[in-house]
């Protein structure tokens, strides 16, 4: 029986890790000395806001990526690849890494779909071996960060622009893809796409896939 070609689309912080990344990497810079106590201070403010979709996440992103103006793009590489190693790797939650492997085993494409940064899910989809990453990306010239994000901050609604234009690249439905998400602000994706999952769902998605029946992993 022939399947249908289809994509899953997957969230990367507390879907397929069992932790924010973020958090990991705030902690992380603040211990490698690459930021200071009181950016650690706002950086976990950031991450706490981003978690329960409080105020205007897009914009406070935006300023938190103004930190990182006139960095060499290779020392943020570099940093991050070092990162991914000693602090994400150990973190997969190993039955949302199956969910990956079983759509892959039926022939499925897979996306990771996150508002963490590119350079934080590239090393994320090569250790998966995903098809392609849809993440924000922060604005490069030259080889240095201007402290400026290029397009839009891949959260909330812009995820679900971000998955039905992939989607239309690659001639395949909505309705025919998966999304495994865990936060209410998933929302978007999870009403359009055809097979909604809750991974670990926050109370406000919990009560949602409750009363819409969505599959639910706890």
């Amino acid at each position: 029986m022939t399947v249908k070609p289809f994509i899953a689309f997957f969230d990367l912080d507390h879907t397929l890790l069992d932790t924010s990344s973020g958090r990991l990497f705030i902690k992380y810079a603040y211990q490698q000395g690459m930021i200071s106590h009181g950016e650690l201070i706002s950086g976990m403010l950031i991450a706490a806001i981003h978690r329960f979709g409080m105020f205007n996440t897009s914009n406070i992103f935006q300023k938190w990526a103004q930190k990182f103006a006139g960095w060499p793009e290779t020392k943020m590489r570099d940093f991050t690849e070092r990162f991914f190693i000693e602090r994400v790797a150990s973190r997969f939650r190993p039955q949302i890494v199956d969910e990956v492997r079983f759509h892959k085993a039926r022939g499925a494409h897979t996306v990771l779909l996150s508002a963490s940064t590119s350079y934080i899910c590239e090393p994320a989809r090569r250790h998966l071996s995903m098809d392609a990453v849809l993440s924000t990306t922060l604005e490069v010239e030259n080889g240095i960060f201007t402290g400026r994000t290029r397009g839009r901050y891949c959260y909330g609604a812009e995820k679900l622009v971000r998955a039905a234009a992939y989607c239309r690249s690659m001639d395949i439905a909505l309705s025919e893809c998966y999304y495994y998400g865990d936060s209410f602000a998933d929302l978007p994706v999870l009403e359009k796409i055809g097979f909604p999952v809750c991974v670990h769902p926050d109370r406000a998605l919990r009560r949602i896939a409750l009363q819409r029946g969505w599959r639910t992993i706890p």
